[in-house]
């Protein structure tokens, strides 16, 4: 038997329920992983609240690493006893699950389940930010809309080691560590932001990465070039009202997508050695997550509500 984290209808974190079940074997192509540690990524709440609508019941969760347990018929690339990682595959909230081989990297000596499980979304997110959404150069000026969250705050400090300056927005309680992750800092709550951000960029920004959407789209307008780039990556607040023609008319390209888009199985495993390499060479700074026991996933969940949890979360079976 194996402790899971499940819901049977949409809502806030109460909906959230452990229970036990049985682990299956692994069928074709597959293999059964021992978790050791479980990501907690927003997603998992618009996946909970029904944002994204998948069959109920469901485990929650995408992301997790471990050690596998045994593989099922015409697994070739694993064997038990690897350690292994994956970024988006539902189910995750549990001791032990099956998942597709496709989807699994392997990872190095000196990353823990606990780093993996707590970069690895987030970091080929930014990943797939950096070189397939928009592609910065050295001495471009760039907002990241959100720096003070997860995915932000390691793409902010990802692109300032590329030479990239870096502008970066959160809340005023939170600004405080922003500081080590991008040139420039400015709160929401500023009165005037746009003109505090084009002090920075007088002619605009060259590219807006947006992860916030709803409250914080109109500041997004406001200080994008002409031929600029936005790349809306997430949407905390609530989707942005977006209207095409205008951006058309000022030359700005609209890129949208999810990672799994970008990073598919044929570049899953380089892309992952790239985040776990600027992790290791200290690109995103300390990586630290809050830990919860996996029974307390309620909990993980009400702290992102009341964003106390913005930041590295992982569940911990």
């Amino acid at each position: 038997m194996t402790y899971v984290v499940k819901y049977s209808q949409w809502g806030g974190p109460s909906v959230l329920r452990v229970e036990q079940e049985n682990a299956r074997a692994p069928g074709a192509g597959e293999v059964l992983i021992r978790q050791e540690a479980i990501g907690v990524n927003f997603v998992d709440t618009m996946f909970r609240d029904g944002t994204f609508k998948a069959g109920l019941p469901a485990v929650a969760g995408v992301e997790g690493a471990g050690t596998v347990e045994t593989v099922g018929p015409g697994v070739t690339r694993f064997a038990a006893g690897d350690r292994v990682a994956y970024f988006f595959a539902p189910g995750s909230y549990a001791e032990e699950r099956v998942v597709s081989e496709d989807v699994l990297v392997k990872l190095p000596q000196d990353v823990s389940a606990e780093t993996a499980a707590s970069i690895l979304t987030k970091g080929l997110t930014a990943w797939m930010a950096i070189n397939a959404m928009a592609k910065p150069g050295e001495g471009d000026r760039v907002l990241v809309q959100g720096a003070t969250g997860g995915v932000g705050n390691l793409l902010a400090r990802w692109l300032r080691v590329r030479g990239i300056t870096v502008i970066g927005t959160g809340s005023q309680r939170k600004l405080a560590g922003l500081e080590q992750a991008v040139d420039h800092a400015f709160a929401y709550e500023t009165v005037a932001l746009d003109e505090h951000i084009r002090t920075v960029a007088p002619n605009g920004v060259d590219i807006v990465y947006e992860l916030v959407g709803a409250t914080t789209f109109a500041t997004t307008l406001g200080v994008i070039r002409d031929g600029g780039t936005i790349a809306v990556i997430g949407a905390a607040s609530g989707g942005a009202a977006i209207d095409e023609t205008v951006l058309s008319r000022h030359g700005i390209r609209l890129a949208r997508g999810s990672t799994g888009q970008y990073v598919t199985k044929d570049n899953l495993q380089a892309a992952a050695d790239e985040v776990f390499d600027a992790w290791r060479n200290g690109v995103f700074g300390t990586v630290s997550a809050r830990k919860y026991p996996l029974s307390e996933a309620q909990r993980a969940h009400a702290d992102i509500l009341e964003r106390r949890g913005d930041g590295l979360m992982v569940l911990v079976p």
